[in-house]
């Protein structure tokens, strides 16, 4: 996104052995993820509400401000969280990474592409997200170069493959040349060809920092603290007073405040993790995926139907937060009813191309050398 994406079976014969449960610090480290991610994708619809409200002139300069700064966590910590998953499938072959994660991603950044460009077409001024995408030429292009609405989706898949490629470089090389390169992205030093490429370099660092460190991140994690997110809440705003005096452009200093930001989602989630009044943010951590795809629409329609209305200050400062939680609510039981529907193609591959284990034939292949047991009550030679 532009910064300014059972059935019953019967019982066994015999008495199973207990389920053997999940400690409970995996089980919290877990749930901070999620958190962590619901945090992340509301972020992204109030930012989504904000650029759609803005034109309209109901967004209060505070909110605006707010949202710019909060740049600096969303999309880094989002990253973040989507590397920690990956580390199991990277230790899989290239047919499951290139299935699982690269094909996935693919296909829906070309099939949502499609969609809200057909949908910008219909609905008048929603075109916010995608002032570049109005021709058909521009369309084919920006099927290739990633484009403002659902970027996250092609960076994915990017780095997906990029991780695998470089899964036997030292940690900390992989680290130091992806901090570099966001450290060049976020302070200007190095044009990357347009503001999409320019987030995705500084996103980097973030996702291979969860597929490579999360030994380290959750560790953060474990010591998640009151007194240690109000530390970290004001180690961000020291590291923010420097672009605040206009400081951004020395390298380091706006990297400074992404991971400065990135620690305190961390510490963030992991606290409120613990707490059941966020249980419906680690749900929401859950299925972040529909509410992606779906939210832009969702967001044109509520911020159309409110243009021209003369909103009291109090409420354009409420707006976004209350139209991001109606916005989320909707999306989710959209993609429930499309489901149910048959409309799985939206948000998957299709079942023809969906990924299938290969099936492992070396044991049918290989006879046992020990005779199989006679059944109970069968005579013996």
């Amino acid at each position: 996104m532009r910064d300014r994406l059972g059935s019953h079976s019967p019982e066994p014969a015999t008495t199973p052995l207990p389920a053997v449960r999940a400690s409970a610090p995996a089980a919290a480290r877990v749930s901070w993820v999620d958190a962590a991610k619901g945090m992340s994708i509301l972020l992204v619809v109030v930012h989504h509400i904000v650029l759609f409200l803005v034109p309209y002139d109901l967004v209060p300069q505070p909110v605006w401000a707010a949202d710019v700064a909060i740049t600096s966590l969303r999309m880094p910590l989002f990253f973040l969280a989507s590397g920690l998953f990956l580390a199991k499938p990277l230790a899989g072959s290239w047919r499951t990474i290139l299935h699982k994660r690269v094909a996935l991603f693919a296909y829906l950044y070309v099939l949502w592409t499609l969609l809200l460009y057909g949908w910008f077409q219909l609905v008048p001024g929603a075109e916010v997200l995608t002032p570049m995408t109005t021709t058909p030429g521009e369309l084919v292009s920006r099927l290739v170069v990633p484009g403002s609405s659902s970027w996250f989706l092609y960076a994915l898949a990017l780095f997906s493959v990029l991780a695998k490629l470089v899964r036997r470089v030292p940690t900390g090389v992989q680290l130091a040349v992806s901090g570099a390169i966001s450290v060049c992205a976020s302070s200007g030093l190095v044009d990357f060809g347009g503001e999409t490429w320019t987030l995705i370099a500084r996103c980097l660092f973030f996702f291979l920092l969860g597929c490579y460190a999360r030994p380290l991140v959750e560790g953060l994690a474990a010591r998640a603290r009151w007194w240690t997110v109000a530390l970290a809440g004001l180690g961000c705003m020291v590291v923010a007073s420097a672009d605040v005096l206009g400081l951004r452009w020395i390298p380091g200093v706006a990297f400074g405040f992404n991971v400065a930001a990135v620690t305190l989602g961390v510490l963030l989630a992991a606290l409120l993790a613990r707490y059941r009044l966020a249980r419906p943010l680690v749900a929401l951590g859950q299925h972040t995926l529909p509410v992606y795809l779906l939210n832009v629409f969702l967001v044109s329609l509520a911020v159309l139907a409110l243009r021209g209305v003369h909103l009291p200050a109090a409420a354009q400062y409420a707006a976004p937060v209350v139209l991001a939680v109606l916005v989320t609510g909707t999306a989710l039981l959209l993609h429930r009813l499309l489901n149910a529907a048959g409309a799985r193609v939206l948000f998957g591959l299709p079942a023809r191309l969906a990924y299938r284990p290969v099936p492992d034939h070396s044991h049918a292949l290989r006879p046992s050398p020990f005779p199989r047991p006679a059944a109970p009550g069968a005579a013996t030679p």
